[in-house]
């Protein structure tokens, strides 16, 4: 008889190759309520290769409450944004943060297509939008707040050069935003048994961190494969 059961492990190994980078900055993000797609494909519109793609594609709404006037809350890079959905197409490095090419190349017009393919804007105002993202690496206005994103182990003065309104997240701020995070809710998080491995890899960190954000942030480096101090 033809079992359809994985293999004894299987799902650990399956489990073992997701840790890396873009998976804890996907956490990062859902920790500060974002909606997310991780990898997310540019696909050509006629038969080809895929355009490009974005580490993380994600939207968070303005009236999100979870922790209101307490600590411990969002990050205040995106509460600030109060008014409007904050969406980001955010780059994600082991090393100094950078944006690639096709993010930036005005002439390859990727931008209007990810506007066009996630509707995150009407089609007429799709111009306007990836004009502002492609010279400021941002675009605002009254109903979306639109931003690219570095994550990275370094900032880059290239970046900021460049793009001075764009965040550049580094690992260690990472890091310190998780442990604070559960820190100050450790027992609203307690119960985490639906959270997916990297979730619970999060937790399994903190919680042999002995309440130390430094122990905390080597672990983390040590399980997403990201460089030692």
């Amino acid at each position: 008889m033809i079992s359809n059961q994985a293999p004894v492990g299987a799902y650990d190994e399956m489990e073992y190759r997701q840790m890396d980078p873009e998976n804890l900055a996907a956490w990062y993000f859902r920790l500060n309520g974002f909606f997310t797609i991780p990898n997310f494909v540019l696909h050509p519109m006629r038969r080809g290769s895929a355009l490009t793609d974005a580490d993380i594609a994600g939207v968070r709404f303005p009236y999100r409450a979870e922790f209101p006037g307490g600590l411990g809350g969002d990050d205040l890079e995106f509460r600030r944004i109060v008014k409007c959905p904050y969406a980001v197409f955010a780059e994600v490095k082991k090393g100094e943060c950078r944006l690639n090419g096709p993010w930036s190349n005005q002439q390859q017009g990727n931008m209007d297509r990810i506007l066009s393919d996630l509707g995150l804007c009407p089609s007429d105002d799709i111009p306007a939008v990836a004009d502002s993202l492609y010279n400021a690496g941002r675009f605002s206005n009254e109903s979306l707040y639109c931003s690219l994103f570095c994550i990275g182990n370094s900032a880059s003065d290239s970046v900021a050069e460049d793009y001075p309104e764009v965040p550049q997240k580094t690992w260690d701020k990472v890091s310190e935003f998780v442990f604070q995070r559960f820190k100050i809710y450790r027992q609203r998080k307690t119960d985490h048994s639906h959270w997916d491995y990297v979730g619970k890899t999060l937790w399994e960190c903190f919680e042999s961190s002995r309440n130390s954000q430094e122990e905390f942030e080597n672990s983390l480096r040590r399980s997403f494969n990201l460089p030692t101090t």
